[in-house]
């Protein structure tokens, strides 16, 4: 029968062992809980270490764990031999699994690298071996540039040859694998590694860009994030990093060096010294061990990459069987003295995930020499290696005992780290018998760490980014408050700087604010650039074309056209009146969307951006009297902002809601349609409108429910133009009206009174034409002024009727007829060189309608030379609060030389309106000019020139409650 120490237990009676080994190689989940593992010592003789150590091996490669075997009889001769071989097996597919990157050691690669150098230097000039490796050649032809002229004279050239190589080397500096990695394998696995963060972070900036910026700047930041990491991958495979991936090197105490930098540490150690110390090659080999461990460091290091979360194995390095000649006993004292190093200088030693188990047989010397006397065993050699050595427990003196603490304290960290033993014997020949529990389970990767998912995650991130760079695209045209309605316009506030119409290249009218737009962006731009004192007037209007209006040359923007231009003409003279600190005048944009359909939203926008910015004194604008018109008042009037009308002209807008009266900041600078009506109406039935007396008309309005305008004009003419007959005909779409007219031009009337929209104009006068067998004689209020700016010309060169329409100002009227001999207002004379400046070249069809711009400049002139006046008074910054109060002064005019008139507000009684409002009678002339045939109204302070004007009662224009 065997005896015990001559038994090999089977895999069944080896169970505690196996369980011992996984319990050591298994990886805590948390980082807290890693510790340095013991050296685990398998004893018995050479058969029973090999089939045990067998076991071992087999379960790492079943589980495809790191590991690497070295065996009794292993060809290595010394410490680098082993750690080339171990390097090589933890580095093999194997070792690692499926999708998961190998575990790589730069460090140690280099290490070794350059100690074959220095062994090719000692060895002289003896050329490569015959059979050598294209590695081991190079190394050769090297070696012979380093010490040989013109290179191996000079240090500089010297650094630079030896930096070429390592660059050109790449990330396989030692070449010493039978299969050398392919580039595109390096590529793919720095790829796994960088690609899906550095791909999902480029997405997420890219989504947040565009949130925060625009398109433009995401696809910038996208291409900067990608191009930085393909720049990332392609230095890393390539080498690029060259010496300063190896900086670790300069921190080791164990070679010296004369000259600064890696390369002067790689020369350092490439160059045999004169006199070099004894333990000078025990010193190389600590180096490559510190390396070693260095490298397994980093291949552990829980940081962003999911392969290091991934290693829930530890890397097991093990001997066969060690014999006191085994390079391994080496090996195994100098891992433990790197360990250990930092005890002198009182770091604790870095943790490293390296575990070494090592078949020793107990009754093996601990020397090699067979003529030496019997002395300590192999097993204690190592246990002393590995040893925790603590203090002595002798007392101290009274002058020592003051570091005790001290002392003792580190000591208490350093065996937190290390442990209190360093070593696990097990015998692997005795079994004592009896029933053994099954291997415990092993701890599988965390399903959070496999390779798939940085790349799901990546895919998730980048398609929620390209989502949210979508939906910035469909929602917003620009991120400063522009969002893309379902409409397809663009809707919101700019300084000038947004565009809101697209671009066709001048196929249509589509462009055709973007001069007046860049005039206020740059008056804007040199406000804020002054740094003087300004404050801010906020212009509420239509800035795009109706979207379903397919032909862009009819999409009617000559009002708003003119009213920015207006606004732009008062913002420049306001401001080249300035000096010193006077005050400034900033102009916004705020685009309420075609027909004013966004306009309760906007305002909206307006009112949040009033609280936040208290430069801003007013709005103006306004031009359409629709119900998301009177809305937007009613909004924005919670903000106490005053608020001015331009265009406005339904009777009860800013009515409020219970019988509280007119809002007290609403101003309006048009006339009521009931004063305008009454006007109209005085005219035609005394023969002012075509040279005859009307006694019946046709009244053309709209019948949409959301224009209070077009319904409440035509009911105003109608109670005015009594005793007159009228035919009310409502009109709900362009086949409606065009329907109706072909009847009427049936029976004709002596009048048509459109009180429509500019929209369906030309419309109406197409089928006039076509229908009515006499002249047609058209009455028409201030809304058509928009078509007239725009096609005056062909107007006047169709002659097919009279078109009479009673725009809210006139050049015109500017005349010695109805001002005499006093000057004009400046306005008309700073018009056509602004409209040319702010206007397309070719203005054909493009003519911004005077009109509106008159009113607009008054507007905002009004506005500045008010907020002017406030500033020098309180010699404060205006207020919105400031201003309101001096326009709500009924007693004096606010503007005494408008464009349009005098202005003087009433009361809020009649919902500040301007006091005798001019109306103004016009008609189109066979030249397409225009010639204003009555004024009725104060258009100047004084000396105004008679007209034909219905009795005061009739024109007073305070609407009826």
């Amino acid at each position: 029968m065997a005896s015990d120490g001559d038994r090999i237990l089977s895999e069944d009676r080896l169970r505690g062992v196996l369980d011992l080994f996984e319990r050591l190689r298994e990886r805590p989940p948390w980082r807290w809980r890693e510790r340095l593992r013991p050296l685990l010592l398998l004893l018995g003789p050479g058969r029973a270490t090999s089939h045990a150590v067998d076991l071992l091996k087999s379960r790492c490669e079943d589980e495809r764990a790191p590991v690497s075997h070295i065996a009794a009889e292993t060809p290595a001769t010394d410490v680098a031999g082993v750690l080339r071989e171990a390097k090589r097996e933890l580095s093999q597919p194997s070792s690692r699994a499926r999708g998961e990157p190998a575990l790589r050691f730069p460090l140690l690669e280099m290490a070794l690298w350059l100690r074959d150098l220095r062994e090719i230097r000692i060895a002289g000039d003896r050329p490569a071996p015959r059979g050598a490796s294209s590695s081991e050649r190079e190394n050769h032809l090297l070696v012979r540039r380093l010490t040989h002229p013109p290179v191996g004279d000079n240090e500089n050239a010297r650094r630079r040859e030896l930096n070429r190589v390592i660059r050109r080397r790449g990330r396989d500096v030692l070449r010493d694998l039978e299969e050398v990695r392919s580039r595109p394998a390096t590529f793919l696995s720095f790829l796994e590694q960088i690609a899906p963060i550095g791909i999902a972070v480029v997405a997420l900036i890219s989504a947040g860009t565009a949130a925060a910026l625009d398109l433009a700047s995401a696809v910038f930041a996208a291409v900067i994030g990608l191009g930085f990491v393909a720049v990332q991958i392609v230095a890393r495979t390539r080498g690029w990093y060259g010496v300063r991936r190896f900086a670790w090197f300069l921190e080791q105490p164990y070679v010296d060096r004369d000259s600064t930098g890696f390369l002067g540490f790689a020369l350092g150690v490439f160059d045999p010294r004169p006199v070099e110390p004894d333990d000078h090659g025990e010193q190389l080999d600590r180096l490559l061990v510190a390396a070693f461990l260095e490298d397994l460091r980093r291949n552990y290091r829980r940081d962003y990459r999911r392969a290091a979360w991934a290693r829930v194995r530890y890397p097991v390095v093990i001997f066969e069987h060690l014999s006191a000649g085994h390079p391994g006993v080496a090996f195994v004292e100098l891992v433990e003295r790197a360990r250990a190093d930092s005890q002198a200088t009182g770091r604790l030693p870095g943790f490293d995930p390296l575990i070494i188990v090592a078949g020793v047989d107990p009754t093996a010397p601990a020397e090699d020499d067979p003529a030496a006397p019997a002395g300590p065993r192999l097993v204690d050699r190592l246990a002393q290696a590995v040893r925790v050595d603590l203090s002595s427990s002798e007392p101290q003196s009274v002058i020592a005992a003051r570091g005790l603490w001290d002392r003792y304290a580190r000591e208490q960290r350093r065996v937190g780290v290390l442990g209190s033993r360093r070593e696990l014997r097990v015998d692997i020949t005795r079994d004592p018998g009896g029933d053994l529990p099954p291997v415990r389970s092993v701890r599988r990767r965390p399903r959070l760490t496999h390779p798939a998912l940085p790349w799901i995650a990546m895919v998730a991130v980048a398609a929620a980014s390209v989502s949210v760079i979508s939906v910035q695209v469909m929602r917003y045209c620009s991120p400063f408050g522009i969002r893309r309605m379902a409409g397809g316009e663009c809707v919101g506030i700019t300084d000038g700087s947004f565009r809101f119409g697209e671009d066709s290249g001048g196929k249509n009218n589509d462009n055709r604010l973007n001069k007046v737009l860049d005039a206020i962006e740059g008056q804007n731009d040199h406000v804020k650039e002054s740094g003087k004192p300004f404050t801010t007037v906020v212009y509420l209007g239509p800035v795009t074309a109706d979207p379903s209006i397919k032909n862009k040359r009819i999409d009617l923007l000559a009002g708003v056209q003119g009213e920015l231009i207006g606004l732009a003409i008062a913002q420049q003279r306001f401001n080249d009146a300035a000096e010193g600190d006077d005050l400034r005048l900033r102009v916004l944009i705020a685009n309420a969307g075609a027909r004013f359909r966004y306009a309760e939203p906007v305002a909206q926008q307006i009112h949040d951006l009033a609280l936040k910015d208290r430069s801003i004194v007013a709005v103006t604008g306004f031009e359409q009297s629709r119900k998301q018109t009177q809305a937007a008042i009613k909004l924005l009037a919670k903000s106490a902002l005053p608020l001015v009308g331009t265009a406005n002209s339904y009777d009860d807008m800013a009515l409020l809601d219970g019988g509280a009266g007119y809002s007290p900041y609403y101003f309006r600078l048009a006339s009521p349609n009931m004063r305008t009506a009454a006007h109209a109406a005085y005219w035609a039935r005394h023969g002012d409108v075509g040279g005859k007396k009307v006694d019946d008309a046709m009244v053309i309005y709209a019948g949409d429910r959301d224009d209070l305008y077009s319904a409440n004009l035509a009911t105003d003419f109608q109670k005015a133009f009594r005793p007159g007959k009228t035919l009310m005909r409502p009109y709900r779409n362009p086949g409606e009206l065009n329907r109706s007219v072909r009847e009427a031009c049936q029976d004709q009337p002596d009048m048509f009174y459109y009180a429509g929209r500019s929209d369906e104009f030309r419309s109406f006068i197409n089928v006039l034409e076509l229908s009515c067998p006499k002249r047609p004689l058209v009455l028409a209020d201030d809304e058509i002024a928009k078509y007239v700016s725009d096609n005056a010309a062909e107007l006047g060169r169709k002659n097919t009727f009279d078109l009479f329409f009673t725009p809210l100002a006139a050049r015109e009227a500017w005349t010695w007829r109805w001002i005499g001999d006093q000057s004009p207002q400046t306005f008309y004379s700073d018009y056509d060189p602004a409209v040319r400046k702010m206007t397309d070249d070719d203005a054909s069809g493009q003519r911004p309608s005077i009109t509106r711009a008159a009113v607009s400049y008054d507007a905002a002139t009004l506005i500045a030379t008010v907020a002017g006046k406030v500033y020098w008074q309180e010699k404060a910054l205006p207020s919105a609060t400031s201003v309101f109060a001096a326009l709500d002064d009924p007693g004096h005019d606010v503007l005494r030389n408008g464009a349009s008139g005098v202005l003087r507000f009433g009361s809020r009684s009649t919902g500040h309106q301007v006091v005798d409002r001019p109306v103004i009678l016009a008609t189109i002339k066979p030249d397409g000019t225009t010639e204003v045939k009555q004024v009725c109204g104060r258009l100047v302070a004084r000396g105004q020139g008679r007209a034909d004007c219905p009795p005061a009662g009739r024109a007073s224009g305070a609407p009826s409650r």
